[in-house]
């Protein structure tokens, strides 16, 4: 069964403290996964190396986001999706409701920031990592460092049961931490990592 994700996880964020789940502040890995690799899509591939494989279609993006969240190149044929879990996401889908981009940002009042937090875009990764590590529908989970438009990045790589992908990428700029997410499968991710990684910007130009 194909299941929407990101959304109620980005809901979570803003409630839970880390300090409330008492887990550490490190980045966390899974599986003897590296913590400090390139973008990673699986245990023994690189988002990077994926996206290598494919051609940037510049002539076929659209710049979509807000100037909360930013904005990024997603193809031009996805349209405006939204999920009923998703509170205040941006989403965007390629039509299948399936493969999903999803946009958001946090500020510290909104993160919920507890005592003794600090307020990093790896408290924030390392929150969505702790609100997947224990899904029984999880086959493999992993924290990775990438950057997104030259942002030192938190990355937690999931890979579900059944198959599909959720990617989330987590970084800070000024006083507000973002996240993008992709979920949905591998070959798509292929041909959008690349612009998600690369085009993130405060402004729609």
């Amino acid at each position: 069964m194909k299941k929407k994700l990101i959304g109620v996880a980005f809901t979570l964020l803003a409630a839970v403290s880390l300090s409330a789940c008492g887990k550490t502040k490190s980045t966390p890995t899974k599986d003897s996964q590296p913590s400090q690799t390139a973008s990673v899509t699986s245990s023994e591939s690189t988002s990077s190396s994926i996206a290598a494989k494919t051609e940037k279609k510049t002539d076929d993006t659209q710049r979509v986001g807000s100037a909360e969240y930013g904005y990024i190149d997603i193809p031009k044929n996805w349209i405006p999706f939204k999920d009923l879990n998703g509170g205040d996401d941006i989403q965007y889908t390629d039509g299948t409701g399936y493969n999903i981009v999803t946009l958001n940002a946090l500020t510290k009042e909104k993160a919920n920031i507890g005592e003794g937090e600090e307020w990093t875009a790896e408290t924030i990764a390392t929150r969505l990592y702790y609100s997947w590590d224990k899904n029984p529908n999880v086959d493999k989970i992993w924290g990775a460092k990438t950057t997104v438009s030259d942002h030192d990045t938190f990355q937690v790589n999931i890979i579900m049961k059944s198959g599909q992908y959720l990617i989330s990428w987590v970084f800070k700029d000024e006083d507000k931490v973002h996240l993008i997410a992709f979920e949905g499968e591998k070959e798509v991710l292929a041909d959008i990592v690349e612009d998600i990684e690369h085009t993130w910007s405060r402004t729609k130009n």
